[in-house]
Formats: C-alpha cells, sequence, structure tokens
C-alpha cells in the first residue's frame, strides 16, 4: 500500500512542479509540503529525478456532439474547417485562428474516428463529411 501512496505522491508532485512551471508560483508551499511527505515514506527518493507534467487546460471542451448535431441538420457534407466554425458558432465562442485550428483538429480526430465505426462517411478531398444513412 505504501508503494501505491508513493506513486500517487510523486504524481501529485511532479502536477505540482508543472503548474509552477505554468505560473503558478503560489504552489510553492504545496510542492514543499508534498516534498516532506514522500520523504516521510522514502527518506532516500531522489526529488530532483521527478520530471514536471504539463498541466491541462482548464477548459477543455469537447466538440463532438455538437458537431453530429450539425452533422444532422446539414444538407450536405463539409470540410472539418467548415464544421468547426459552425460549431464555433453555436457554441458562441470567440472567432479565432488558434480556436479555429483546435476545434478543426480535434474534430478531425473524432470524425475519422466515426468513420471507421461507419457512423460517418467521408468523400473527396479535401475530406468532406456526412452522416452515414
Amino acid at each position: 500500500m505504501a508503494n501505491q501512496l508513493l506513486i500517487g505522491l510523486k504524481r501529485r508532485y511532479a502536477e505540482t512542479l508543472g503548474l509552477i512551471g505554468a505560473g503558478n508560483v503560489e504552489l510553492t508551499e504545496d510542492l514543499a509540503h508534498l516534498a516532506a511527505v514522500i520523504r516521510i515514506f522514502a527518506p532516500f527518493e531522489d526529488l530532483t529525478a521527478i520530471r514536471a507534467v504539463r498541466p491541462y487546460k482548464p477548459q477543455r471542451r469537447r466538440w463532438n456532439r455538437t458537431a453530429m448535431a450539425i452533422l444532422r441538420k446539414a444538407n450536405a457534407p463539409m470540410t472539418s474547417r467548415e464544421l468547426a466554425r459552425r460549431v464555433m458558432w453555436a457554441s458562441n465562442v470567440e472567432p479565432d485562428r488558434n480556436t479555429l485550428t483546435s476545434i478543426d483538429c480535434s474534430l478531425q480526430a473524432v470524425l475519422t474516428r466515426l468513420e471507421r465505426m461507419e457512423m460517418v462517411t467521408a468523400t473527396g478531398k479535401p475530406r468532406r463529411w456526412a452522416i452515414t444513412p
């Protein structure tokens, strides 16, 4: 059990390091507390060997449900870029290039997976997506 606890503490230590690296300097005290607890269970643990874990964005969104609803209502197949623009409009997201690219890339991954499950079909170049009849 101590091994599982130590693994969890090291993971939390790495996540806290990542958050500090991302600019949350107020977590420095928490990092010191985590280091002290790790030293209780493993006194000879090398804390400098624990690498920081990149923090996830707190506002992660899932666009696939909105995209599927848009595809169901669409009269014709559409590219992932068109679909990303409509998803942004439907979700009231500020239109900027980085967000559009992010949504476009995630939709391409989702639509490719759904194509393997035969829920959507893709035709042409660039790929135009539609719901499978």
